[in-house]
């Protein structure tokens, strides 16, 4: 079952930390993860609780607060899978199908990402918190043909559906869609003004790349002084990349 959205107070974060991160599933898309969220992890994991096996699998995977180790990353997932965990069916998939601490096979690549969109269509379909991550993962499944057959008009309209629940991640791949022109012809105009959208609830990766609109002309005008003001946004929510930029300015 999909069991996303643990709220912050089960992982307490310091309290320096702000306050738009209110989930593990952000800090792990975002790369900020700190040594008491990872502990805590740790802690409820050990008593088989299935989202902490995931998010110790996505801990592995991205190499957050221990060495990037993709063996173990796909043992993890393969324990929160055993409970029908939606995103680590997902990863799972994902592994086998780009040889993430396993061999390519697409075989069962196909099987993992099938079981992960039949419960994302369900989960989708709930009124609940965990409804716009739901719609971002199946997103991404119609987009890339992962368990279904692949049909970006109908990713881009789950994408939008997602944004409209608050899912940043969403507002983010679609700015990046339209950035880059996945898809679709580049659209550096609409990519700036979803970027900005993204920022604005708190997306630090969103608020690095708004930063870049701004300081390269991309979609907007250049101005040095907005592109800092993005980047020391994204620097105090403790994004990597903008920290080190901030640093460097000093």
């Amino acid at each position: 079952m999909f069991r996303l959205f643990l709220f912050i107070f089960l992982f307490a974060a310091p309290c320096h930390m702000p306050a738009q991160v209110s989930t593990i599933e952000d800090s792990l898309n975002w790369g900020i993860l700190t040594p008491t969220q990872y502990e805590n992890i740790c802690a409820i994991a050990a008593t088989g609780h299935s989202s902490s096996q995931y998010y110790l699998g996505r801990c592995y995977s991205k190499g957050l607060c221990v060495e990037k180790d993709h063996y173990k990353a796909m043992a993890y997932y393969s324990l929160a899978a055993e409970k029908d965990h939606t995103q680590a069916l997902y990863y799972l998939g994902f592994c086998y199908q780009y040889g993430y601490g396993v061999g390519k096979d697409t075989s069962r690549a196909d099987a993992y990402f099938k079981r992960a969109v039949a419960w994302l269509e369900k989960e989708s379909e709930t009124v609940s918190e965990s409804q716009g991550i739901s719609l971002y993962y199946l997103a991404m499944c119609y987009t890339c043909g992962f368990g279904v057959p692949r049909d970006t008009q109908k990713g881009l309209e789950l994408y939008e559906r997602a944004a409209e629940l608050g899912c940043t991640e969403a507002l983010f791949n679609m700015a990046i869609d339209k950035q880059f022109g996945n898809n679709m012809a580049p659209d550096p105009v609409g990519a700036a003004s979803l970027f900005e959208q993204a920022a604005q609830l708190g997306n630090p990766q969103a608020q690095y790349s708004l930063a870049h609109c701004y300081l390269d002309g991309e979609g907007v005008m250049k101005d040095p002084a907005k592109a800092q003001e993005w980047l020391q946004k994204a620097a105090e929510q403790g994004l990597p990349q903008a920290v080190r930029e901030v640093k460097v300015g000093n």
